[in-house]
């Protein structure tokens, strides 16, 4: 019997929600209760074996015959309708939606977060060592964090040359360090309009800045994660690019797409997921589209573009320490199941993957706030989204956002169930999360009665704003003061800094090794918060930072008391006159 296309899609959404729940029951019952091969445990097991695949069952049924119900809509159907405004007061609205975004990620940059992440840090003394010059490509990634014993990532030269024009130009400063990743999510805002404009009806793209310039995710990673942060406007140009060249056989747009996602792969890895979506989408059968021989000649553009700029990451290697895809060779699914020895990590990272948007928050405190990184006010359109894409896959926009889910699914679980979702890894699909909420968006004002368009174009961008103003409260009030967001950034060694610049000012200080955890840490935090160069060295007065327990030296008293993140006392600073000169006799 052949299905229908909303019984088709009813049976994915069916599928994915069964898979979800299936998940979730076996994490309640313990898989080793599932599997445990003790006889006296034969009846328990098959009755609770039973109970989580009813379990399943019931919530694929439940959800496919919702979608089925669902698919008949105005909501699911109807065209989507451009907003019923003027085309100044659309201008308007995204001249202004850009501006808060590059207001609230720049706003208080130097001391929101107030620690800073010491992966960013590392990269200062390898970005200022660059030449400028061909040189520099000798070999063409450095490892991160740079100094360590076992790096965990790597990062192009070709972006750190812009790290260093960067802190040339700033200073070896906060604001220098982050100014890249405020830089790039204040692009991602007018890219995201942009994409928008390519795939929506007028109004949309405006409606793809609001989300993005108010999206917590993005707010987030603007402040501290730009490497990951770096590719989304470049993902966005490679999406325009990409499309010109199926809407047209254009091998040359193609080629362009393909490059611009190689450039991505010098700053990082997620840059190939990006090229997965594409060449998925460049092969995609669309409406009234490309035959195939011009789409599989699209493809092969792509790729060649982004071979052509990634091919020096391999080729140029004279005396590296590091393998470019360490991050991906340190985390995947292959481990996982080798360590397992079932395939329980593969299905707990599919469910994940699908569940994560909605229902799961970032499993890394320190990346955003406890709580699923979709809210109801956004996730909402982008389900009605999703849903309009199962129901229509041949159309562009449909294509398009598939194209992406599939592909970040899959690098979800290639990638392992370990420290997933991982919204730093998918930094690059905030912009595709606002064009699939104004695309929601564009199709609820679409489901009213036309004389009620206006009303209801108006209520839908007071929700973005709404969700907006939500996300930059998280931002400020419960994000950045999070206990565990100064430990992710290694809170301990940000405070020792902070507190030898303190009382640098009087005189010499020294810290007892045993409350550091990375030295060279410790130097780079003071070296961009002192923000110029150090003070006059002071012979009269001598300080230690010093764990509570170590006694006091000869002529030394405690002239401050130091409290973890926590408000719990865990080190003194204690100091003593000096003989001028001493330090220098010695």
């Amino acid at each position: 019997m052949t299905l229908s296309r909303p019984e088709r899609a009813a049976v994915i959404a069916g599928l994915g929600a069964a898979l979800v729940a299936a998940a979730a029951a076996v994490r309640v019952v313990r898989p080793l209760l599932l599997t445990d091969p003790d006889p006296a445990w034969a009846l328990p097991r098959l009755l609770l074996t039973l109970a989580a695949i009813a379990a399943a069952a019931a919530a694929g049924g439940l959800c496919a015959v919702a979608f089925l119900l669902w698919s008949g809509s105005k909501v699911a159907r109807a065209p989507l309708d451009p907003l019923p405004w003027r085309g100044t007061a659309l201008a308007a609205l995204a001249v202004g939606a850009v501006a808060a975004g590059a207001a609230l990620r720049f706003t208080r940059l130097s001391s929101v977060p107030l620690a800073l992440w010491i992966e960013d840090l590392t990269l200062i003394d390898p970005s200022l060592a660059l030449s400028g010059s061909w040189r520099d490509f000798a070999d063409a990634i450095r490892p991160a964090p740079f100094g360590v014993a076992r790096p965990y990532g790597s990062v192009g030269v070709l972006y750190l040359e812009l790290f260093r024009a960067t802190l040339e130009t700033f200073g070896a400063t906060v604001f220098g360090v982050r100014f890249l990743s405020a830089l790039a999510g204040s692009l991602s805002c007018l890219t995201a309009i942009v994409l928008g404009r390519a795939l929506l009806p007028r109004g949309g793209g405006t409606l793809a800045g609001l989300v993005v310039a108010g999206l917590r995710w993005s707010l987030i990673l603007s402040r501290w994660g730009y490497v990951a942060i770096v590719i989304a406007p470049l993902v966005d140009l490679a999406a325009l690019a990409l499309l010109r060249a199926v809407r047209r056989p254009s091998v040359a747009a193609a080629f362009a797409a393909g490059a611009l996602l190689g450039l991505g792969a010098h700053v990082y890895l997620a840059s190939w997921i990006a090229l997965g979506a594409f060449l998925l989408f460049a092969l995609w059968p669309l409406e009234a589209g490309l035959p195939p021989s011009r789409r599989v000649r699209n493809a092969l553009a792509l790729a060649a573009g982004f071979a052509l700029i990634a091919a020096p990451l391999f080729l140029l290697r004279e005396g590296r320490r590091a393998p470019y895809f360490a991050r991906a060779g340190d985390q995947s699914m292959v481990r996982e199941l080798r360590a397992a020895r079932s395939p329980w990590p593969a299905v707990t990272a599919a469910a994940d993957a699908i569940a994560a948007p909605w229902w799961l928050p970032d499993p890394s405190p320190w990346q955003d706030v406890p709580r699923p990184r979709l809210g109801w006010l956004i996730g909402i359109p982008v389900a009605v989204a999703l849903g309009r894409a199962l129901l229509f896959p041949a159309r562009e926009l449909s294509a398009f956002m598939l194209a992406h889910g599939a592909a970040a699914c899959a690098a979800f679980v290639a990638s392992g169930p370990v420290m997933q979702p991982n919204g730093f890894r998918f930094a690059y699909l905030t912009t595709v999360t606002g064009v699939a909420a104004a695309a929601g968006a564009l199709a609820l004002v679409s489901a009213v009665p036309r004389r009620a368009a206006r009303p209801a174009a108006l209520a839908a961008v007071g929700v973005l704003l709404v969700a907006g103003a939500l996300s930059v409260r998280a931002l400020f009030l419960d994000w950045a003061p999070r206990l565990e967001v100064l430990d992710g950034f290694e809170g301990h060694d940000n405070l020792l800094a902070r507190t030898a610049l303190a009382w640098e000012r009087f005189g010499r200080v020294e810290i007892d090794p045993r409350l550091v955890h990375w030295a060279p840490a410790v130097e780079a935090v003071k070296r961009v918060r002192r923000a110029g160069p150090p003070p006059a060295r002071q012979d009269s007065r001598a300080f230690r930072v010093a764990p509570r327990e170590v006694p006091l030296e000869a002529g030394q008293r405690v002239v401050a008391r130091i409290s973890d993140e926590r408000g719990a006392p865990w080190a003194v600073v204690s100091g003593k006159r000096t003989k001028p000169g001493l330090d220098a006799q010695r």
